[in-house]
């Protein structure tokens, strides 16, 4: 899975929101000024907001994967070198 850097208003450039035109070119202090005006009705800006109050940050998302396997990365041990032991046994290692 590629990793990408967030870019302010990347959000509302995949969706077109059309306020997002109004926020074009704007600075820092300006972008966040002016978008809490604009998108105070939206979800993800909400969202954005009580992320921020929270201390909550988004880091990746993972695909989904198997309780053993993760029992393995959770011990450390490569999944493929213990793809004969259960759950239990390898967290007893």
């Amino acid at each position: 899975m590629a990793t990408r850097e967030y870019k302010s208003g990347a959000f509302c450039i995949d969706i077109k929101c059309e306020q997002h035109k109004k926020l074009d070119g704007l600075n820092d202090a300006e972008y966040l000024a002016r978008k809490g005006e604009l998108c105070a009705d939206c979800y993800a800006w909400k969202l954005f907001q009580w992320l921020k109050e929270k201390r909550w940050k988004i880091v990746l998302t993972m695909n989904e994967i198997s309780a053993r396997d993760l029992a393995a990365r959770i011990k450390g041990v490569d999944p493929v070198r213990v793809k004969d032991l259960t759950e239990d046994e390898i967290l007893c290692l």
